[in-house]
């Protein structure tokens, strides 16, 4: 059983793998991904041991909360919890403007001379005044201290600590100028403990929005489908909630309205925007036996469609299923920080009472050991590291959405940019997959209207490949069809019927043979050159007498030479895989411009030939769109499916191509590549980081710099390391591919 689950009360990395290790430890669970970002979990169980109740009763034991997800759609929580945090830091702020001036004033002269003069009097004023910033914050107390209690601390632990340390501080400090005792004035920190508070809520306000911005493609995804449709009862128009649809049903789409679910055109005809499915930029003619999708827009045009699919089954709906579960995932090159993040804390805490004791047992003042404690404690960053991978991957997959690119995990994302080879299976991929007529010769030029209309009759009973592009010939189509008597399909051969009294015969060389019919060598040789060029030769006989000669070919997707060429350029091997012939294959690797070449290949040996390139030490990606690429797919170490595929192909592939654009595997190859560099930028500055900021904190670099960290300044640069990672990510939207 694999299950999402909506995860309250994380803050840091340390709460993600807090959660993480306790539903791990859970009886029957295999896997369990955290993400920070998305405040959500993916879990694994075995159905039969557990229950998702169990899971959410150990999130609730570990100090956080856990449930399903909403059967209907909510606000995005990231936009909640923006106002909220927004909210939080203008009411600290009110409170912490009028505390900095008569804190700071006292010592510029710009309060009353009696309250500057009086120590008890000055203190008071500002123990009153930074009471309200501590209660607006008091969410950072509450589960800061309970973590620390069930020994789970996380980034509010650390802020609490620090914070409270300057309040407990100023506090005694207060209780002494009361008491008659002599006490230096600049040991007040309750300017500190506000400041910490105030600049830690920025920050958590200001990655809030950034974070809002990084989902900001699913979202997109989730605005295109209509709300409402029309729908055609007993011939009259009747609007319904689009959550009513149902297959079959027989809908109404206007110029304006978006199509509100998968099916086919019955009648009409309209222009459709595709753009935010396939990234298509130009508008697509749409006419009756067509498919239209959901979330489309009708620009011009009115049309009535019947659904095939509705709901989470359309492509649109499939494809948001998708990016939300590849961006929940977890990539490998994060697993570095998810396991420093589950010490961090306990380590930083463990930093902060060393350099106290450092600076005591170095002749250092009370009061520097208790600035060095608290500068270490607040100046440490572990949702700078949660941050770093899942922010990246998210953006990422939200770039690769709006293309018409979609990454099945964050690993397969990962994977794809250590990439060097590439094996395109040849029919249906790099070719269109539907034979057409591009040759013709006939005998007797002035008999082509009978000819075409003999041969279309007869080929109209068999269900080949060959006939079915025979009958869809521009000279076919129109033709009167005859009844065809005598019907007889000959597998791998040809075809024969009785048409208005003559002998229909079409096949191969060898069909012709067979029927004893004579074929001129000139005719032979015309055949062999046309073959030669990747054609396949249809013979076609009337009574006994050559009459004409077809070549057929699979024409190559328009994009197919210029993703060959890119790809080649970035220094892939490139090779074509196929079960056809060798001439065949040869004749369009020519056209491609590609030398490696495995023909003749079985569908269950196409998996063999991916391992024979891997046991070369090729990282292999295999790009095919039939369910005998299925095995190959998942052999690969990654699996491309164009959008056309089978289900078969869909399931098995890594990444899936919506449109039929094979220039869509370069993209991907190089959002890959964007998206492992960002995170590699990530990880590499939050942990330079906290490298950094923590010694310089806890004083390690005083006797050469001659000054010591405030606590102020450490609040906020901790405040601006989780924004900078986020802004760092927010760079991939303005990826070009």
């Amino acid at each position: 059983m694999k299950q999402k689950f909506i995860v309250s009360g994380m803050h840091c990395a340390a709460c993600a793998a807090r959660v993480e290790r306790t539903v791990h430890a859970v009886p029957g669970v295999m896997r369990a991904e955290v993400n920070l970002l998305q405040q959500s979990m993916q879990v694994e169980y075995e159905e039969g041991q557990t229950a998702a109740k169990a899971v959410i009763a150990a999130v609730q034991q570990a100090g956080f909360d856990a449930q399903l997800p909403p059967k209907e759609p909510v606000q995005d929580p990231s936009v909640q919890e923006e106002r909220y945090l927004r909210r939080r830091f203008w009411s600290s702020l009110g409170f912490l403007l009028p505390l900095l001036y008569v804190s700071m004033g006292a010592m510029a002269g710009w309060v009353p001379a009696g309250l500057a003069q009086h120590l008890g009097w000055l203190a008071a004023v500002q123990f009153i005044l930074t009471l309200p910033v501590l209660y607006i914050n008091r969410e950072v107390f509450a589960n800061g201290f309970l973590l620390l209690l069930r020994a789970a601390p996380n980034m509010n632990s650390l802020i609490a600590l620090g914070s409270g340390a300057a309040v407990l501080s100023g506090g005694w400090t207060l209780v002494q100028a009361w008491g008659g005792m002599p006490v230096p004035e600049h040991a007040l920190y309750f300017e500190s403990a506000a400041m910490i508070l105030t600049l830690v809520t920025l920050g958590k306000w200001l990655e809030a929005r950034a974070k809002r911005k990084t989902s900001g493609a699913v979202g997109q995804l989730l605005q295109l489908a209509p709300q409402r449709a029309l729908r055609i009862e007993n011939g009259a128009q009747k609007e319904i909630p689009a959550a009513e649809i149902a297959v079959g049903d027989v809908l109404a789409v206007k110029a304006g309205m978006s199509v509100p679910a998968d099916g086919t055109l019955l009648r009409g005809h309209g222009t459709l925007e595709e753009a935010a499915l396939t990234g298509e930029s130009l508008p697509v003619e749409k006419s009756a036996g067509q498919t239209v999708h959901a979330g489309t827009l009708n620009q011009a045009g009115y049309f009535e469609m019947q659904v095939v699919r509705c709901g989470e089954q359309t492509l649109l709906g499939q494809m948001i299923a998708l990016v939300e579960q590849a961006a929940a995932s977890k990539a490998p090159i994060g697993r570095l920080a998810d396991k420093v993040s589950g010490v961090f804390v306990p380590v930083v805490l463990g930093l902060a009472a060393l350099a106290a004791l450092g600076w005591a047992l170095c002749g250092g003042s009370a009061e520097q050991a208790l600035r060095a404690a608290v500068a270490v404690l607040v100046i440490s960053c572990p949702c700078a590291l949660g941050l770093a991978t899942p922010t990246a991957i998210m953006v990422g997959m939200g770039v690769g959405a709006k293309r018409g690119i979609l990454f099945k995990s964050a690993a397969a994302l990962e994977r794809a940019q250590a990439v060097d080879c590439v094996v395109l299976d040849k029919t249906g991929t790099v070719t269109r997959g539907r034979p057409e007529v591009t040759q013709q010769w006939l005998a007797d030029e002035k008999n082509e209207y009978e000819f075409w209309s003999l041969l279309a009759s007869a080929e109209s009973l068999s269900e080949h490949p060959l006939s079915r592009a025979v009958l869809r010939a521009p000279l076919a189509q129109g033709r009167p069809l005859f009844t065809a008597e005598e019907f007889a399909a000959f597998p791998g051969a040809g075809i024969s019927a009785r048409v208005q009294g003559r002998r229909v015969a079409a096949g191969n060389l060898n069909f012709m043979r067979q029927e004893q019919v004579p074929v001129p060598l000139s005719e032979e040789t015309r055949a062999q050159q046309w073959a030669a060029q990747g054609q396949t030769v249809l013979y076609v006989a009337l009574d006994g007498k050559l009459a004409g000669m077809l070549g057929l070919a699979d024409p190559l997707r328009p994009q197919a030479e210029a993703a060959v060429k890119a790809l080649q350029q970035l220094g892939m091997e490139v090779i074509l895989l196929t079960g056809d012939q060798e001439r065949t294959a040869q004749a369009v690797a020519r056209q491609l411009r590609i030398d490696d070449v495995i023909a003749g290949v079985l569908p269950q040996d196409k998996a063999a030939a991916v391992k024979r390139l891997q046991s070369r030490g090729l990282k292999v990606a295999m790009v095919g769109d039939g369910v005998n690429d299925a095995p190959a797919l998942a052999c690969a170490e990654v699996g491309v499916a164009v959008g056309g595929g089978t289900d078969a192909a869909l399931e098995t592939a890594d990444i899936v191509l919506v449109k039929n654009d094979l220039t869509g595997v370069v993209t991907a190859w190089r959002l890959s590549r964007a998206v492992l560099r960002n995170i590699k930028e990530n990880l590499f500055w939050a942990f330079f980081y906290n490298v950094c900021g923590i010694p310089l904190a806890a004083g390690v670099f005083y006797p050469w710099l001659g000054w010591q960290l405030n606590p102020m300044w450490a609040a906020a640069a901790m405040s601006l390391s989780s924004v900078c990672v986020v802004g760092n990510a927010l760079r991939l939207r303005k990826f070009k591919g």
